[in-house]
């Protein structure tokens, strides 16, 4: 499944850069990598955290369009004693439309619409002894908003906030949600 997935994202990026050649000739690639960290402590033995990071790489269309594919990898470690102890470990990979609302130099709002593949690895224990799924594979579809920052023409820093739609319904938006800020170069 995850092959036929990453083989239709492949062939949809392919097709729309052969299939529009006037579009495709318009516009440079951005490399992007951001990252973020957050931890709270309940007590002295009770914590969470999560670190996220990712890496995308982008195709501009034309000058507000943009096509990307991206990996996003993001880890949550929850212990609350007497009642959880967990560690998730989420890998999505995705295919993402990508349009940008205006052409202003040097800040550019953007949002975005994609696909992509969460793989889940769960380890811990819940209250009671239960643990969480061991292993998740889902098609997500993907909602985002954010900022570019042109701090040069060729570099950046972006950030964005990001929603995974379980199953693809629109319902569980605030069920994933994703914030990082990282910088962009564009070539």
């Amino acid at each position: 499944m995850k092959s036929i997935i990453k083989t239709g994202i492949a062939c949809s990026l392919f097709a729309g850069i052969v299939l529009l050649p006037n579009l495709a000739a318009a516009g440079p690639i951005e490399i992007s990598l951001g990252f973020s960290f957050s931890q709270t402590h309940y007590s002295e033995e009770s914590f969470t955290w999560t670190r996220k990071w990712g890496a995308s790489l982008g195709y501009y269309l034309t000058e507000l369009t943009e096509i990307e594919i991206a990996f996003q990898e993001i880890v949550d470690r929850n212990k609350i004693v007497g009642y959880e102890d967990t560690t998730f470990n989420d890998k999505i990979y995705s295919a993402n439309w990508i349009q940008s609302l205006t052409k202003t130099f040097p800040i550019q709002p953007y949002v975005k619409a994609g696909l992509g593949q969460l793989n889940r690895d769960a380890t811990g224990t819940y209250y009671f002894g239960s643990a969480p799924p061991s292993r998740v594979d889902s098609l997500t579809g993907i909602i985002g908003a954010g900022l570019k920052i042109y701090v040069t023409r060729n570099f950046g820093i972006r950030a964005e906030a990001t929603a995974y739609l379980t199953g693809g319904s629109i319902r569980t938006w605030k069920d994933n949600t994703s914030t990082t800020i990282g910088v962009s170069g564009y070539f």
